[in-house]
């Protein structure tokens, strides 16, 4: 089916919603909409890495603060933007966005002899290398929706430069601008694929929770 927008009585009805009930509400929607991934409380949770529980208990009301980056996760998996759950979203006059599947458009270019996606997500795993030797992972995202390839380097660029930033002053003279390094490594993707394999998304998150659940010390419980 294809993607739809919110209807100006359908916002009414979110209006009143609140946070549990609107996140149910889009979750049965998104699996009406799409035709490849499913939306119940079991799917989602297994692509965010939580319990299902988490999931359930936001929708019956239990957890009425659940954690930013939790709800962060959800509307990403959902495909909506962050504030599309909040109350502040639906204050006011009637603001439309897109629900459901998302167009497949993403046409493909060649560069170097070789074929790219003209559209694609960027993403970030954020984590912290601690003077102990050991990593703490802190915040998995991505772009709300797909980027060409001038603002896939240019946001590439943006995180590159922030990184860049905490270098000391002697270094950041010889460092080359984030705009090259992000081109280059733009570049590098198709010019040299097996530098860069393609892992399905499947494997990247179940590879992900299994790490996670690994270290996570016994007895700690997801905050919801």
């Amino acid at each position: 089916m294809p993607r739809r927008t919110l209807t100006p009585e359908e916002f009414e009805l979110l209006r009143s919603y609140d946070l549990g009930s609107r996140l149910r509400w889009y979750r049965k929607e998104a699996g009406k909409l799409h035709t490849v991934k499913t939306f119940t409380a079991v799917a989602i949770s297994d692509r965010i890495g939580v319990k299902h529980q988490t999931i359930i208990s936001i929708e019956r009301g239990d957890s009425k603060k659940p954690a930013y980056q939790l709800i962060y996760k959800i509307t990403q998996d959902l495909g909506l933007p962050f504030d599309a759950l909040t109350d502040d979203f639906y204050e006011g006059p009637f603001r439309s966005i897109a629900i459901g599947e998302p167009a497949n458009n993403d046409e493909n270019i060649t560069e170097a002899g070789k074929e790219i996606a003209r559209t694609s997500v960027i993403g970030a795993v954020l984590y912290e290398y601690r003077s102990d030797n050991t990593v703490r992972l802190i915040h998995d995202l991505r772009s709300y929706r797909p980027l060409d390839k001038p603002e896939f380097i240019s946001a590439l660029a943006r995180l590159i430069g922030e990184f860049q930033a905490t270098e000391t002053v002697e270094k950041l003279y010889t460092q080359p601008h984030p705009v090259i390094v992000a081109s280059e490594l733009y570049n590098a993707l198709a010019i040299y694929p097996q530098a860069y394999p393609s892992i399905p998304e499947e494997a990247w998150t179940k590879a992900r929770n299994e790490l996670i659940a690994t270290y996570q010390p016994k007895g700690d419980n997801e905050r919801s």
